[in-house]
């Protein structure tokens, strides 16, 4: 049985601004889906942090003035209901009904309180998409001026995260390109805004208004479809669609949009890579228009797309069969410089490290746990094996960089030159460099579980709760409050938000910004903020310390 405690709290008040509403939709039978804004305002008064078993915090949005707040929830009055923010204490999950009355006008919608907390996320330059998986909502904010919140485009911006719709059946992946979003609820895939390059996978590039479907992307005829994955970056798309052949599980991997490969650029209908053995544990990143996948049964990484910057983290023209390093070295990246070229085959990326010796195979037997990409970078974990001194086998995450460097954003010096190889930044088994590592750096002795990357700047998550960032800080994404680590000092340990004492638990980036799960299980952003892309209602142009995000409240359809 459901139950809540009224617990009562003041909170800071916090002007939220509002450019327009959103309404839910039940439509999606067709390959488009209609407008889903409306003009009324109403709908979006009440806005809420988290939903979570435990305190919830309510606030009014700031349109809504006046003298008397009244509050219930499921028609429980809340005693000294007199405030114009509250905290409610919920204890089991389950679908609320929150009132606000409000001089006699009245405000009302439904929360739902999930048993756990799972949230997706991704942010393109000036727009960010959240799936609340648990909630089975889809919540868009930030710029439109390209479409890119699936919103009419009269609606050129929305200033606090507000639901989209709200599904039957859950939303399995999230992406945010430059400008243009890509969402699947395991039916269709979903894209909406700039179609420039044909990157929302029409056929086209013409521009689409709301959301299209991305017909082309389905398992092969007579198979068993499971589920797809989606990605975005700069103007190109990624997608994977995994399913049952008798009894294997296969996936095959599509790419469309921008294709440096082409002379024109534009890829308008989705190009099928690979088909293969699939695991469950499928993970993709995405960077400016190129991409690191992980989806086969091997736990290796292969990567396509630009590489001038040796984002590829391999040479072009280097496929998946690679020799080992002891026989031959033609695939060493830093033996073929001229070969950081763009280039759409996948290979497996060079990763040098481990025990030194003849005959090691460096592109096989790599388990890369998490990836992020940023414009040109990409932070990866993997997790690693050792020996302790009783000869049993120790396994612990590290954490692995390559691709441009400029604003050191691969967290060490190399002189602004970019790296073409994975070196670890965060090392969980002690290891030292390799003698071959040309960059010779010496990684922090940390266990990591969670990474992202922005535009040039990176970010990670210990094992003990401390969020870490390194790279550019130009818009305060590194935050105000950041002290240097004492192995590296451009690696800066990230203070928890005020009245957070348990650290954080994982952070997503895009863009110049970052989003961060507290250990209150509250989501907080900071970073740039023109025009209030980062919807907390805050005007300021940069925001440098972390700002709890609010939601607007609507009824599930």
């Amino acid at each position: 049985m459901k139950s809540i405690r009224n617990i009562i709290l003041p909170l800071c008040a916090a002007l939220v601004l509002l450019s327009s509403c959103a309404e839910e939709t039940n439509n999606n039978k067709a390959n488009i889906i209609p407008p889903v804004i409306s003009e009324g305002l109403a709908d979006n008064a009440i806005l809420h942090d988290s939903p979570k078993i435990g305190k919830v915090s309510f606030k009014p949005a700031g349109h809504i003035t006046g003298n008397v707040f009244n509050w219930s929830i499921d028609g429980i009055q809340i005693a000294n209901n007199t405030m114009r923010e509250i905290t409610a204490d919920f204890t089991s999950s389950g679908t609320y009904l929150v009132t606000l009355n409000v001089d006699g006008i009245e405000y009302k919608g439904n929360i739902i309180i999930p048993e756990t907390q799972s949230y997706e996320i991704d942010m393109g330059d000036n727009h960010t998409i959240i799936s609340d998986k648990s909630q089975r909502r889809l919540y868009v904010y930030g710029s439109n001026d390209k479409g890119q919140l699936c919103i009419e485009k009269a609606v050129t911006s929305l200033n606090e995260p507000r639901i989209l719709k709200s599904y039957v059946s859950e939303i399995s992946s999230v992406a945010a390109g430059k400008n243009h979003t890509l969402f699947t609820d395991n039916s269709n895939i979903y894209a909406c805004g700039d179609n420039s390059y044909g990157q929302l996978g029409t056929g086209s590039n013409e521009e689409i208004e709301n959301v299209a479907a991305v017909t082309t992307i389905k398992a092969p005829e007579g198979l068993s479809y499971r589920r797809i994955f989606v990605s975005a970056g700069g103007d190109m798309s990624v997608a994977g669609t995994e399913f049952l052949d008798g009894s294997a599980s296969k996936i095959s991997i599509y790419h469309w949009g921008y294709n440096d490969n082409m002379t024109d650029k534009i890829q308008s209908s989705a190009n099928l890579l690979t088909t293969s053995n699939s695991r469950n544990d499928i993970l993709f990143a995405t960077g400016n228009n190129f991409s690191i996948v992980r989806a086969t049964s091997s736990y290796n990484v292969f990567s396509f797309g630009v590489n001038d910057k040796w984002q590829l983290g391999r040479i072009a023209g280097a496929g998946t069969g690679y020799p080992n390093l002891g026989e031959e070295n033609k695939n060493n990246p830093e033996e073929n410089q001229n070969l950081n070229i763009t280039d759409m085959a996948p290979g497996y990326v060079y990763t040098p490290y481990g025990e030194e010796g003849d005959y090691i195979n460096y592109y096989q037997n790599n388990y890369f746990a998490k990836l992020a990409a940023g414009d040109d970078f990409v932070i990866s974990i993997k997790k690693e094996t050792k020996a302790d001194s009783e000869w049993t086998m120790v396994e612990k995450y590290s954490l692995y960089v390559w691709g441009n460097n400029d604003k050191n954003q691969l967290g060490f010096n190399s002189n602004g030159s970019p790296v073409s190889r994975a070196t670890p930044l965060f090392d969980g088994l002690q290891n030292q460099p390799m003698a071959t590592d040309p960059n010779q750096v010496i990684p922090i002795q940390k266990e990591m579980i969670e990474v992202a990357a922005g535009k040039a700047a990176g970010y990670a998550v210990s094992s003990d709760g401390i969020l870490y960032g390194w790279g550019d800080n130009s818009k305060n994404q590194l935050s105000s409050n950041k002290q240097a680590n004492s192995v590296n000092n451009i690696v800066y340990e990230i203070s928890n938000p005020e009245n957070v004492s348990s650290g954080y638990k994982k952070v997503w980036a895009g863009g110049d910004r970052v989003i961060a799960l507290a250990g209150d299980n509250n989501l907080y952003t900071w970073g740039d903020n023109k025009n209030g892309i980062l919807g907390t209602g805050n005007t300021s142009e940069t925001v440098d310390t972390p700002e709890k995000l609010y939601f607007s409240l609507l009824p599930v359809q």
